[in-house]
């Protein structure tokens, strides 16, 4: 977790917006290159009241995006509620392991469903915390308040998918 750059919340928002130039297959890996373009120089303002779509222009393939931009305070406080939930589910893996291996050693009796369910039920819960958990965690360090990427097109209507292009 600690490879992860967390990434500053200002007043003033870059977008990073990504091209891909180009795309290498190997026989275990696929290697793609991107042209990262940082929009608009020297930054913008962020919005002072709700979400603000902007439009941005590639520089390299010249389409047309908007971006959603949230407030500072919005992006903040998300990026407070990954890393305390993500934080809380896996400081819950230190109460949820022993209890299962606890359970997990007892010998149930025939017909006894409910100790069955409960193993099942920390099972489910360890397995959230070890997987969802540590994700939280990533996904608060590089939460900049910057997304939903989608191209518009020449009728103005705006697409769901974008291909080849991403956000940084």
């Amino acid at each position: 977790m600690a490879a992860v750059a967390k990434i500053p919340i200002t007043d003033r928002y870059v977008v990073g917006l990504g091209c891909r130039v180009s795309v290498q297959q190997g026989l275990t890996s696929t290697k793609v290159s991107w042209s990262v373009a940082h929009l608009p120089e020297g930054g913008s303002p962020r919005p002072t009241g709700g979400n603000k779509e902007i439009g941005v222009i590639c520089p390299r393939c010249r389409r047309s995006f908007s971006v959603r931009v949230e407030t500072a305070t919005r992006a903040r406080v998300k990026r407070l509620v990954h890393r305390t939930v993500g934080w809380l589910l896996v400081l819950s893996l230190l109460a949820l392991v022993p209890m299962l291996v606890q359970l997990g050693g007892r010998t149930v009796e025939e017909g006894d469903d409910q100790a069955v369910d409960n193993i099942g039920l920390l099972f489910t819960l360890a397995a959230a915390g070890v997987v969802v958990g540590p994700s939280l965690l990533l996904s608060a360090g590089i939460h900049d308040g910057i997304g939903k990427l989608r191209l518009i097109r020449a009728d103005g209507r705006k697409t769901m998918w974008v291909r080849g292009h991403r956000l940084f």
